[in-house]
């Protein structure tokens, strides 16, 4: 039986970094803050940049790549599957 995914707003992902939840996560992160707030290695989530998989959720500065979180997140939680 096949589950129905549930899509978060953007008013559920914003809501889990209010300042009354107590988080203190800024809207831009550097790719060593968003590993560590979704749980994974650096080097995974530049092989997720380098597949396309994170598009539009970031910009590359110098060597540096900026992650914007509320879009990350979306795309994280409410993207298309990945094979």
């Amino acid at each position: 039986m096949a589950t129905r995914r549930k899509i978060l707003s953007q008013e559920e992902i914003a809501a889990a970094f209010q300042a009354s939840s107590g988080a203190c996560v800024p809207a831009i992160l550097t790719a060593k803050d968003l590993a560590l707030l979704i749980q994974i290695s650096v080097k995974t989530l530049y092989e997720w940049c380098a597949k396309g998989r994170l598009d539009g959720a970031f910009r590359k500065r110098g060597k540096r790549l900026l992650f914007y979180r509320e879009r990350a997140l979306d795309i994280l939680f409410n993207g298309k599957e990945w094979t």
